[in-house]
């Protein structure tokens, strides 16, 4: 499918080159397709981008919801961010930072939304009062995803020192 062979070809470039280098001409040459068919599909790079991204996160949002705890999902999340560095990182130093960072964002904050649920549903003793469950879910959510999106910077970040220490802050804030 075309639609797939230009997303595709764009992470492809993202591997080689910043995303603000890469024009349509380039993107249109590397697929051997029309401008046209690619106006066909999307309408700018940005599309194309929010596509693949979109793809990416709601896979891995997917994968989360079916957690029954928080530890499995947070690897799966630090596991996208590594799998997916050289798409995060040409996005994070680019005018479209702020796309993937809402992305990630929205993403953690239905998994932890999940994790809660789960938490009200086995009846455990939460460190919080009801009323303040928003706020503790957005310090989590944008605590996370700082964790997350500098780790996604440093190729030699352990992952398991960074799961860990991202479980122990969770447990610590969201239980007693």
């Amino acid at each position: 499918m075309t639609k797939d062979k230009i997303a595709d070809t764009l992470e492809k470039l993202l591997e080689r080159q910043s995303l603000d280098k890469i024009t349509i001409k380039l993107l249109v040459t590397e697929c051997e397709i029309s401008r046209q068919s690619f106006y066909y599909y999307y309408k700018d790079i940005l599309d194309v981008l929010e596509w693949i991204a979109h793809r990416k996160l709601e896979k891995l949002l997917d994968q989360s919801r079916n957690v029954t705890d928080y530890k499995s999902g947070i690897h799966m999340f630090i596991d996208f961010v590594f799998e997916n560095h050289y798409f995060i990182t040409r996005l994070l130093d680019s005018k479209h930072r702020e796309f993937i960072e809402q992305l990630l964002v929205s993403s953690l904050r239905s998994f932890l939304e999940n994790i809660l649920r789960i938490l009200l549903q086995r009846k455990e003793p939460l460190s919080f009062n009801y009323f303040d469950i928003d706020a503790i879910l957005d310090f989590c959510t944008y605590g996370l995803a700082g964790l997350l999106l500098e780790a996604s910077k440093n190729k030699n970040t352990d992952k398991e020192v960074l799961a860990r220490q991202m479980q122990d802050l969770l447990l610590k804030v969201l239980t007693k």
